[in-house]
């Protein structure tokens, strides 16, 4: 579902408008920098769709990846920061996250939506498992 929804999100990104992205994260997240913390990691991804197809390059597993950046620390930064530094090209979205990472509360903006995304993972080897961890309790 989630990959869908990025993929109409990435359909109006790329007519210039980030209005329903901003509505969506809204919408989905609170409004206490959570949701400026997702509109920035979903227009990094938006911007860096370039394939054939790129709204086939926006999906949740690239947004994950994304979010989780945040918490790969470097030297004295993290991923994200050193992205949007060093190989960003889109100014504007280093803009969204000037005032995020100085706050105190981004370590939990970050997981907040890695907890979201998380929610949508494909549920095969979890379901499966259980399968066999009820069939092998069945026997005993």
């Amino acid at each position: 579902m989630i990959n869908r929804i990025l993929i109409e999100l990435y359909d109006e990104y790329e007519k210039n408008n980030i209005d329903a992205i901003t509505e969506f994260s809204k919408k989905t997240f609170p409004n206490d920098g959570t949701d400026k913390f997702f509109l920035g990691c979903t227009l990094i991804m938006f911007s860096r769709a370039n394939s054939f197809k790129p709204r086939y390059d926006c999906n949740r597993e690239e947004l994950l990846a994304i979010v989780s950046s945040f918490k790969e620390k470097t030297k004295d930064s993290n991923l994200l920061d050193f992205y949007l530094d060093r190989i960003n090209t889109t100014k504007g979205i280093r803009k969204i996250f000037n005032k995020l990472f100085e706050d105190e509360n981004v370590e939990k903006y970050a997981d907040t939506v890695i907890d979201y995304l998380e929610q949508f993972k494909p549920k095969f080897i979890k379901n499966t498992y259980n399968a066999y961890k009820n069939k092998i309790e069945d026997k005993e």
